[in-house]
């Protein structure tokens, strides 16, 4: 019983001391030739509007890396090329609509095409994580609905404006595998946090 106390103690306290390895071993992790990542995604900052909070959608990312070992040569790191297509849906009250009393459902859609570099840092055969700087496309559409009752007894009419931005952005993560080829994947952005699986190829 002693024994087997004093062995998980000596496997606790050498935890800190293997991550630690693993980060310092260069190419001491899983090869691949690229990652699929589907995801749920969630945003708090609607484009052009103040009066809704947060959308929810899904994505997709696929990653190439590029530099299989470094760009740092005396750590357990890689880089990857990144790319893909993230949709989130925001719908809500449109707080500043023309006719006192009058409150029709608004909604905004988003489309997000990211191009980052990915950089992974590889604690362990399980732990990494990540930093993303890069570019994004960013469409929107925000609209108004059809044939709202207004004050005077008349209908009015929809409106909509959409917009086609490119804009920096920066993002990072955290991988989790399950195997050597499945993981879980968080990723925190601005303004967006997303969970997905990740899949090496």
């Amino acid at each position: 019983m002693r024994l087997t106390q004093i062995s998980t103690v000596l496997v606790i306290l050498a935890a800190p001391a293997l991550a630690s390895a693993q980060i310092r071993s260069p190419g001491q992790h899983e090869h691949y030739n690229a990652e699929l990542e589907p995801h749920l995604l969630l945003e708090w900052d609607a484009p052009a509007t103040n009066c809704v909070d947060t959308g929810l959608g899904v994505g997709f990312r696929a990653a190439i890396p590029f530099l299989d070992n470094g760009p740092v040569p005396t750590i357990n790191n890689n880089m990857a090329i990144g790319f893909g297509i993230d949709y989130a849906h925001y719908s809500a009250n449109y707080c500043g609509f023309i006719f006192p009393g009058v409150v029709p459902q608004t909604s905004v859609n988003v489309w997000d095409f990211p191009v980052v570099v990915q950089w992974n840092f590889f604690f362990t055969s399980h732990i990494s994580v990540f930093g993303e700087p890069g570019l994004y496309v960013q469409h929107w559409s925000w609209n108004y609905p059809t044939n709202i009752a207004c004050p005077n007894g008349a209908f009015c009419n929809s409106f909509s404006v959409s917009d086609t931005t490119v804009q920096p952005m920066i993002a990072g993560g955290a991988r989790f595998l399950f195997t050597n080829n499945v993981s879980a994947m968080v990723r925190l952005g601005w303004p967006y946090i997303s969970a997905g699986v990740g899949i090496w190829l």
